[in-house]
């Protein structure tokens, strides 16, 4: 049978043990200190922790509010002294004993809530030195290498090398239609989604060169007129060749390029004639031909007018 005195016994040792390993988990974290210094932290009158500031200005050291506290709201004030800092903490609405000889005394403004969990950043990087409340270990950031920018984040740069893109749109030609529709009132185009592709090469971040392909929906046209109707369409694409310049706006650039093109179009007509068909009671198409684009357009180095005025040279019509 288990004595009830021994049980309770062992239950205050381990509440004891658990204070005692709460109480030294408290710690002072000092920032920006003179390497080599000493650092005191004093609770009331009592210095119950000590360190040496390391050669990157920092020194974490551990300390205890005394025996049966783990938590108190503080005032915390710090002693700058020739070779020494010295952070103090007081109960809340107490003042510290007087600084001593040759020490200069500043305070932190604001009430804190000391307790195991949180860690006590000090930074006396400033002529007021300023306090930081953590939970948990605090790691300091890394130190900036001279003359580099701070970053409040992972940087990202506009990349370089391979790039392939793609698109898709209405497109729409400007001209087509009234050309093929002359003065034939009855007469409309139709046009619709065209699609482009490409790829491009970024030699650097500001210089780079790409080729994009462009091929517009077919245009097709359709007229027709007192005894004659007409089907024609428009097959084009485009090819550009152009230098990029650009400038870099992080993971982004605005750039402009300027290069060449080349524009090829081929145009196929189909022609005939209306004639009413009394036994179907409509109007029917007869005599229907059809020109390939080989047949109706010129060659590329000749104009319209001169290629008709010349007998249409080269034009393969079947």
């Amino acid at each position: 049978m288990t004595n009830p005195l021994r049980l309770l016994l062992m239950v205050a040792a381990l509440t004891g043990i658990l204070g005692v390993g709460t109480a030294a988990a408290q710690t002072v974290f000092v920032r920006n200190a003179p390497a080599g210094s000493a650092v005191e932290v004093v609770v009331g009158a009592a210095t119950t922790g000590t360190g040496t500031v390391g050669d990157d200005g920092n020194a974490s050291v551990p300390f205890t509010l005394g025996a049966g506290k783990a938590e108190m709201d503080a005032n915390v004030f710090v002693d700058i002294c020739d070779k020494t800092r010295r952070v103090i903490i007081v109960e809340r609405g107490r003042l510290p004993g007087p600084p001593a000889e040759g020490c200069d005394r500043r305070d932190i403004s604001g009430v804190f809530w000391v307790r195991p969990i949180n860690t006590l950043v000090v930074d006396l990087g400033n002529a007021t030195p300023s306090l930081l409340l953590v939970r948990g270990r605090y790691t300091p950031p890394k130190p900036q290498v001279e003359g580099a920018e701070e970053s409040s984040g992972p940087r990202h740069e506009a990349p370089t090398g391979f790039v392939l893109f793609g698109g898709g749109g209405l497109t729409k030609f400007r001209d087509a239609t009234s050309i093929a529709c002359g003065n034939v009132s009855n007469c409309s185009g139709s046009s619709g989604v065209g699609y482009s592709f490409g790829a491009g090469y970024w030699f650097t971040k500001f210089l780079g060169a790409e080729v994009t392909y462009l091929n517009p929906k077919t245009l097709s046209i359709d007229g027709a007129d007192t005894g004659f109707v007409f089907h024609t369409k428009l097959n084009a694409n485009l090819t550009t060749i152009a230098g990029l310049v650009a400038l870099p706006a992080g993971p982004m650039r605005f750039y402009g390029k300027a290069g060449m093109n080349y524009h090829q179009a081929t145009q196929e007509t189909a022609i005939g004639r209306t004639k009413y068909d009394a036994a179907k009671k409509m109007v029917t198409l007869v005599d229907i031909q059809r020109f390939p684009a080989d047949c109706v357009n010129p060659p590329a180095n000749m104009k319209s007018e001169d290629w008709l005025k010349a007998g249409m040279p080269g034009a393969k019509c079947n």
